[in-house]
């Protein structure tokens, strides 16, 4: 089975720790959800494992794995993409309002090898496959021109320009509406059935985790606190973490989570 990992992550803003000794393994067909509170680290964790960490921050310790082989530098780069997509919160600050959507794939295909007219007809392939039904219209538009849930699509459809084995997905239904929300998880749902994708899924919302994840880990003051299969986790929770964050979301949306 085509695996994923970081070892003992660490990152830091000068002296100050910021992601503690962060352990996790992500699986072809499995999805791994990553809950905790605002400022735990979730978001830090997914771009170390890309190596795209902003230059105010260091990595200080660990190391990225593929099918159990340590990465250097240059070989966690060369992930990108091509064997790691990225889908990243707040999808509207995430594309140039100046180009076409039709441009963001071009250029994407582009730099891996796909001429123009190929290019096209494979953007067209991708955008049908997130749900829409004219995908030209959509390569013609610019970004202020479509919704966030529409512009969210766009992004899983960029980010499998390559047929990655793996997709980070950083709280893809943030400020989305409850329909719209739907939509995108039905999406994550069919590429981890339909492409055997492997999935790391970073939200706040239990419900979500409840209905995708097959297994999760519990991140709190930047270190992973618990880490089980996602049935465990819901019946008896071991961390007080843990047990906080489902209080929580009982107490706003009661019991039936499933």
């Amino acid at each position: 089975m085509s695996t994923l990992a970081i070892q003992g992550l660490c990152v830091s803003a000068g002296a100050t720790p910021l992601v503690r000794d962060v352990s996790l393994q992500l699986a072809r067909g499995r999805v791994l959800g990553l809950v905790g509170t605002s400022g735990g680290g979730k978001s830090l964790t997914v771009l170390a494992m890309l190596g795209l960490l902003p230059p105010a921050l260091r990595q200080t310790g660990g190391q990225v794995l593929r099918d159990g082989a340590v990465l250097a530098a240059q070989q966690v780069a060369a992930l990108r993409g091509a064997v790691v997509g990225l889908v990243q919160q707040s999808p509207r600050a995430c594309f140039n309002p100046l180009v076409t959507i039709g441009r963001h794939f071009a250029e994407t295909l582009a730099a891996h090898g796909l001429a123009r007219r190929a290019a096209a007809d494979r953007a067209a392939g991708l955008l049908a496959e997130v749900g829409f039904a004219d995908p030209a219209a959509v390569l013609a538009s610019y970004a202020f021109q479509l919704s966030g849930g529409m512009l969210q699509r766009v992004m899983l459809a960029l980010a499998l320009c390559r047929d990655p084995d793996f997709l980070l997905a950083d709280e893809p239904t943030t400020d989305l509406d409850l329909a719209v929300q739907a939509q995108i998880l039905a999406l994550l749902e069919q590429m981890v059935a339909q492409r055997g994708i492997g999935v790391l899924l970073v939200t706040h919302d239990l419900s979500v985790i409840a209905r995708l994840a097959d297994d999760v880990a519990v991140m709190q003051g930047g270190r992973i606190v618990e880490q089980r299969d996602v049935v465990g986790l819901f019946e008896a929770p071991c961390h007080p973490a843990t047990q906080a964050l489902l209080r929580t979301h009982f107490a706003l949306y009661g019991e039936a989570t499933e």
